[in-house]
């Protein structure tokens, strides 16, 4: 048997998905990829760290308050000295607390707060052993004096330190008296 040749009508501007099968016209794919680039952008943005506000600090304490977090959820709140990281809540880990219904967060930690100048508070959720931060904020606190370095009375070191004056001020006055004399 003879085969006849066939005629190939030309093939529409289509493009097919090479893995999926699925067609798309050309000017509808550019449309799907740059829709499909805003949600993979958009998306993460969604899901960003909510809102935690440092409402008040004191000398004993720091009230934090936070909006958007996980709805009803167990979360940890740690409180931090930013100058060099300790942990200022008062057993020394972060601390339990839960949202609320509409993923609402009101807390205060305890902590002697005198000598921070600033203090870093952060809300994590746990989940198995992975901890991820949903929020952060610092706030500036004036509770007293800072510590001060040195000696906190000037005792025997003023004392010592005006000897040494005097002592070099009369070598240099009996130097010049005797370089006086010896000159005619």
């Amino acid at each position: 048997m003879r085969r006849t040749a066939t005629t190939m009508k030309p093939i529409p501007r289509k493009r097919v998905a090479r893995r999926t099968g699925v067609v798309l016209p050309a000017g509808r794919s550019i449309l799907v990829l740059a829709v499909g680039l805003l949600l993979t952008f958009a998306l993460p943005a969604a899901a960003a760290p909510k809102d935690l506000r440092v409402s008040n600090t004191s000398c004993g304490s720091v009230a934090v308050v936070a909006e958007g977090m996980p709805a009803s959820s167990q979360l940890l709140l740690l409180a931090r000295d930013l100058s060099n990281g300790k942990v200022l809540n008062t057993s020394g880990k972060p601390m339990s607390v839960k949202s609320d219904t509409g993923g609402m967060v009101s807390s205060v930690v305890h902590a002697n707060l005198r000598s921070v100048r600033t203090v870093d508070v952060s809300i994590w959720t746990k989940k198995g052993e992975t901890l991820t931060m949903q929020a952060k904020d610092t706030a500036a606190t004036n509770c007293g004096s800072l510590p001060m370095t040195g000696s906190d009375s000037i005792g025997w070191e003023l004392a010592f330190a005006v000897g040494l004056l005097l002592a070099g001020g009369t070598a240099l006055w009996l130097g010049r008296r005797e370089s006086a004399k010896a000159t005619p």
